[in-house]
């Protein structure tokens, strides 16, 4: 059966985290990142000078993997912020099985913070953040019931390194 998930977060929220995570855990995983696209394509995760290219070859690689592998699971990491992306890729994938839409509930305070966390060259700048953040659209009736299940990751999904640090400050 092919199963499509996709991600809707912020950046930092932990999608590429438990997209890795699902991949260990399960057969037939293929990540498809829109970050590891402008990598290929670019040299850098933050390069954004053809937008265009990066969606049609994101799209392009899902369809790909769904062809070539009639169990696969195909994890779409990229923000997803508002009911129409949501909707789009659901609707653009047809020849999945299953389609799963993948929300993660993480407070904002820590999205920001596991942001400042990532490699340099991951980091979003917090002007970009809050843009994002501005546009983020809560997931819709119409949208989830539109999708055969949804995932909610909750506020418990944060690094370590957050987590210690939360800690030592409640001491």
């Amino acid at each position: 059966m092919r199963t499509l998930y996709l991600l809707s977060a912020l950046p930092g929220s932990g999608k590429s985290t438990w997209a890795r995570r699902f991949q260990q855990e399960h057969d037939h995983v293929y990540i498809v990142s829109s970050d590891e696209i402008r990598i290929e394509l670019f040299g850098r995760a933050d390069d954004f000078s053809n937008e265009p290219l990066v969606w049609e070859t994101f799209l392009n690689r899902i369809h790909q993997y769904a062809e070539q592998d009639k169990d696969a699971n195909v994890i779409a990491d990229s923000t997803n912020l508002t009911n129409f992306y949501r909707d789009y890729y659901r609707e653009q994938t047809p020849e999945f099985d299953k389609h799963i839409l993948v929300v993660f509930d993480i407070p904002l305070e820590d999205v920001f913070a596991q942001n400042r966390m990532r490699k340099k060259e991951k980091i979003v700048p917090e002007e970009a953040m809050r843009k994002m953040a501005a546009q983020y659209e809560p997931l819709d009736n119409k949208v989830a019931d539109a999708y055969d299940e949804v995932i909610r990751v909750g506020p418990d999904f944060i690094a370590e390194e957050l987590r210690r640090q939360k800690a030592q400050n409640r001491h």
